[in-house]
């Protein structure tokens, strides 16, 4: 047993020994040398033990290089040798040396892997596994600080869709963790004094591409631009000035490095947007007509600026605006008819962008570059294909480039719209118009420039009669007369590459004067003064230095004199066209109302200032030029205005004007800023008529009626029974009491405010007096202080006053309340009746204008019933007796005299139709009679007979007909078949209805009690069964 111990301690001294002496080797040599193997991925130590392969540790991956073994002598040589190394490395040991080197990879799905030693691989091979960071440590001696230390080293990373971040130190780390972003690059640098000494080498295993080459000293390792992850690096410092590890081509591949590519694909009629193709290919379709709306173009140049821009002729459109990588429309079935295409930045630089196009009906045109026209305009044809490609720049075109497009190149385009609002259309050519001679006058103007050319633009203003020259419009912006008005002239210039390529020459149509001559490049164009408009524009765009289209006399013609322009904008039919001195403005005739105004004179120095009394607003601020009085949009009538002159010439002048008015027509002419239209009336003005006059001008119009209708005040007073002289009440007030049972005995009535002759007359029905004399103005109708009762009243208007409006007028009488309106003198109330007027109302309206309310029973001299009434169409009762038809004569004319009172209830009604029933009773029965009680009735006749107590009316049944008509000697059946009464329930029968039986009829009475006349028996009262068998059921007073 000891002799067992004694080996076993022996053999831990020996290898004590060995494990000191192969450390004091390799800290003696802290220089590498490296197998010079082209294949070999492992690296020698010198001064390493040369029959030890390293073992791989715990989740280190199994393809990491492996040291390859140094040969036994080699191992002796670096041995004898220790001794050696030993002294150099302490005589130079105030120098920093690399005495190792540690890489540690995060790779995705695994984490933080084992560290690796030099030159072997960190990270994974074959498995598709991102590295997503890592960090490089280098142990060193030397060092006098940790800075030292801690800058040994620096690694930046390329990370996805991060890019290069910020260098970390001697052992951080470098990409990411937990954010799933693979490391795409690498860069690795030394510090100053160890890069003097070493070379640091590097190399990556990139997805897709493998092992790329070494790269050394932070030289990019990697990709860029491709997403490819590199999934294993490589690290080895060497002694400065010894070969590479190995290969060093391509240690880096960049996208940016591969040539420029492009595709284009076709959004074609029928089909929509198509594949795309590549550079050089069809992109549309050919030989089937069907026409491309839309294309798109994308340029691909990985890591280098520009980018390709579009730009379309569309038909209905014209030319587009430069769009980057599209032209075109898509679901408005436009087809695209030209292309143009180009580069910008430093593909510009580097390339032309070459394209031809496939159109309808004509084939392959020719190529074009960088910009030009490809297609046609104008001619009504569509692309049906394209093909684009890119050419290095000053490399030959793919094919011929003589015949590219066909149609005007550059063209103006202009549209505009009348005063009216419709549009004049759009024109678009080298030559352009719109409207001419009878066309409607224009308000707005738009034009624009397009084509190949597409450097400048377009610029134009209008003037109006009355805000002068506008401000400048461009490039289809609308330039505009004030709302309204029509445009008199015009300006247009061109600027850019067009201003040196064209002149812009154009021409108007007056409405009055036909088409001007020809001007160009900003000069006025039409007419000022008078009441025309533009109607029409030619434009034409002129190559520079060419002559102009037609004659140039007479382009802008300026009219003398002294004038005045006026334009209405009136109901359905919007502004008008304008109109001159003395002229009307409106419509008459057609129940339009004038809405808005603009007024301006010409040829003096002053304006014309114009305020509007407006429905629903009344009177407007004064307003001028290129203000309208009124309104536009808001349906509401102009009723009457005042102009007035203002300037230095105002002095000078009379303005007079006058307005045509609903119901009334023309009113008189006022002038200066007199009013002039109604007021108060809710009139619409329909037109207006103004003229400007010089000071004592035998011109001047006759003032020879009222200018202005206004509604005259209305003061009602009345003395009431009682209480004396109440307050006055105005226009549609009440004058005198309701609900106190107090008669008026006296009125005074007065007008205010006229704008005209007239006034107010008024008489009085009186008791015990009758109709008295008619008094005006305020004086008393009636009597005071004798106890005396209006009963009835009649009201005029006199003078001017009536011919433009009615008095309206009503009473309110005893037992009746109010009755109906009445006017203009008819009588209002009752006579021969003794009932006294207790309130009164009057009203002043417009001639023509409908009644306040009601007009019925507005005066009578019997008395009207007012009482319970039957609903619907069904026969009705009244207080007043029936009248037979005149043709009823002799015996068989009998009524019974309405007993019900003016105001009977329902059940007034039925007491006086059960009455007079029973006061029948022991008439004898007599077919077919209807007479007096003890004289004869049959059943249908007593039941006429008692209705009749109600003054209930039934027409053609009667007790003459009855008698004489063999169709009315059944009655009940008549009754009963054409449900003359409101037919009921027999089990909800009441007292008062009538009960049907076969050929029979009687009158119920309650408790299952009838009252009838029955054959040999008479008028009886008797059980509602005793005349069989109940068929029906009806309520005359329902």
């Amino acid at each position: 047993m000891k002799r067992l111990l004694d080996v076993s301690v022996s053999i831990l001294v020996v290898i004590a020994l060995f494990m000191s002496q192969s450390w004091a080797v390799t800290a003696a040599y802290a220089d590498y040398s490296i197998d010079g193997s082209d294949d070999s991925n492992s690296f020698h130590l010198e001064g390493s033990t040369s029959n030890q392969v390293e073992p791989i540790s715990e989740g280190q991956e199994s393809d990491a290089g492996s040291v390859d073994s140094e040969p036994q002598d080699a191992q002796q040589v670096l041995s004898g040798e220790t001794n050696e190394a030993a002294a150099a490395d302490s005589a130079s040991n105030d120098q920093l040396t690399v005495k190792n080197v540690s890489v540690s990879a995060h790779v995705q799905n695994i984490g933080w892997m084992d560290p690796v030693g030099l030159g072997k691989v960190a990270g994974t091979t074959g498995r598709g596994l991102n590295l997503e960071a890592l960090k490089i440590s280098l142990e060193v001696d030397g060092a006098t600080s940790q800075e030292q230390i801690a800058n040994a080293v620096s690694v930046e990373a390329h990370v996805s869709n991060v890019g290069w971040q910020a260098a970390v130190g001697n052992g951080g780390t470098a990409g990411t963790t937990g954010q799933s972003r693979a490391v795409e690059a690498l860069r690795v640098r030394l510090s100053g004094e160890l890069s003097a000494r070493y070379t640091v080498w590097y190399r990556v295993h990139s997805a897709e591409f493998g092992w790329l080459g070494w790269a050394c000293d932070g030289a990019d390792a990697g990709s860029a631009g491709y997403g490819r992850a590199v999934q294993a690096v490589q690290v080895a410092v060497l002694p400065k000035g010894d070969p590479a590890p190995g290969d060093t081509a391509c240690p880096f591949k960049s996208r940016s490095d591969e040539p420029a590519s492009i595709i284009v694909r076709s959004h074609t009629s029928n089909i929509g947007w198509m594949s795309p193709v590549g550079g050089g290919s069809v992109a549309g379709t050919t030989g089937r007509g069907l026409p491309m709306e839309a294309l798109e173009a994308q340029l691909g140049w990985y890591g280098h600026s520009g980018s390709i821009e579009l730009r379309g002729h569309v038909s209905n459109v014209g030319w587009q605006q430069w769009s980057a990588g599209h032209c075109g429309t898509t679901g408005k079935s436009q087809r695209l008819e030209a292309v143009q295409i180009r580069l910008t930045g430093e593909a510009a630089e580097k390339y032309d962008v070459w394209y031809c196009a496939h159109v309808s009906g004509i084939g392959w045109l020719d190529w074009a570059c960088n910009g030009a026209a490809a297609g046609s305009a104008g001619k009504g044809k569509a692309i049906e294909a394209v093909k684009v490609i890119l050419v290095e720049k000053g490399g030959a075109a793919p094919g011929s480039s003589s015949n590219v497009f066909i149609g005007d190149l550059d063209a103006v385009a202009v549209s505009g719209s009348a005063v009216s609002g419709e549009s004049l259309g759009l024109s678009s050519g080298q030559k352009a118009t719109i409207g001419g001679k009878g066309a409607k006058p224009l308000n707005s103007i738009a034009l624009s420039v397009a084509g190949q050319t597409d450097d400048g633009s377009i610029s134009y203003a209008v003037m109006d009669s009355y805000s002068d020259w506008g401000a400048f419009s461009s490039d289809g912006g609308a330039a505009k007369a004030v709302s309204g008005a029509p445009i008199k002239a015009i300006k247009m210039s061109l600027s850019g590459q067009f201003a040196a390529n064209y002149d812009i020459w154009y021409r108007v149509c007056d409405s009055g004067n036909g088409w001007t001559g020809w001007t160009s490049n900003g000069q006025a164009c039409g007419v000022s003064g008078g009441s025309s408009g533009l109607c029409g524009i030619d434009v034409v765009l002129v190559r520079k230095g060419q002559p102009a289209p037609g004659p140039t006399s007479n382009a802008f013609i300026e009219t003398s004199g002294i004038g005045l322009v006026s334009q209405a904008h009136v109901a359905s039919a919007g502004w008008l066209a304008p109109v001159g001195n003395g002229e009307t403005a409106g419509q008459t005739g057609m129940s339009r109302s004038l809405q808005a105004l603009y007024v301006s004179t010409q040829g003096i120095d002053a304006s014309v200032e114009v305020s509007a009394h407006v429905a629903n607003i009344g009177w407007q601020p004064y307003v001028s030029g290129a203000s309208y009085a009124g309104t536009v949009g808001k349906g509401l009538a102009i009723q009457a205005v005042k102009l007035r002159l203002t300037g230095n010439d105002a002095s000078k002048y009379d303005i007079y004007y006058r307005v045509h008015a609903a119901d009334y027509g023309w009113l008189g002419w006022a002038k200066n800023d007199a009013a002039a239209g109604t007021v108060g009336l809710s009139k619409q003005a329909e037109a207006i008529q103004i003229k400007l006059v010089a000071k004592g001008s035998s011109e001047a119009p006759v003032q020879d009626h009222a200018a202005l209708i206004q509604l005259p005040g209305l003061s009602a007073k009345a003395n009431c029974s009682g209480l004396g002289w109440q307050a006055s009440v105005g226009n549609g007030g009440v004058a005198g009491t309701v609900g106190q049972n107090r008669a008026m005995e006296a009125m005074q009535l007065s007008l205010s405010d006229s704008s005209m002759s007239g006034g107010i007359s008024y008489s009085a029905h009186v008791s015990n007096i009758g109709w008295q004399s008619a008094v005006s103005d305020g004086a008393t109708s009636g009597t005071v202080g004798q106890g005396q009762q209006i009963q009835a009243v009649k009201i005029n208007l006199t003078g001017d006053v009536s011919n433009y409006f009615d008095v309206w007028y009503r009473v309110h009488v005893s037992n009746y309340g109010w009755l109906g309106w009445t006017k203009n003198g008819s009588p209002a109330g009752t006579t021969k009746l003794g009932i006294p007027v207790q309130a009164l109302q009057v009203k002043i309206a417009p001639k023509g204008a409908s009644a306040p309310g009601s007009t019925s029973d507005s005066y009578f001299e019997t008395y009207r019933y007012m009482g319970y009434q039957t609903p619907g169409s069904y026969p009705k009762v009244s207080c007043n007796s029936v009248q037979l038809p005149s043709y009823c004569t002799g015996y068989f004319t009998y009524v019974t005299p309405s007993r019900i009172p003016y105001n009977a209830s329902r059940q007034d009604c039925i007491n006086a139709f059960v009455q007079r029933a029973r006061e029948y009773i022991g008439t004898r029965y007599i077919e077919p009679w209807s007479s007096w009680p003890g004289d004869a009735v049959d059943c249908s006749g007593l039941v006429l007979q008692c209705l009749y107590a109600t003054g209930m009316d039934m027409g053609w049944y009667n007790p003459y007909n009855h008698r004489w008509l063999p169709e009315q000697t059944y009655n009940s059946m008549n009754w009963y078949r054409n449900n003359t009464f409101m037919p009921v329930s027999t089990s909800a029968m009441q007292r008062g209805d009538v009960v049907y039986y076969r050929g029979h009829i009687g009158i119920y009475i309650g408790n299952g009690r009838i009252i009838d006349s029955w054959p040999g028996i008479g008028v009886t009262e008797r059980s509602v069964n005793a005349p069989g068998r109940v068929i029906g059921a009806a309520r005359p007073f329902a």
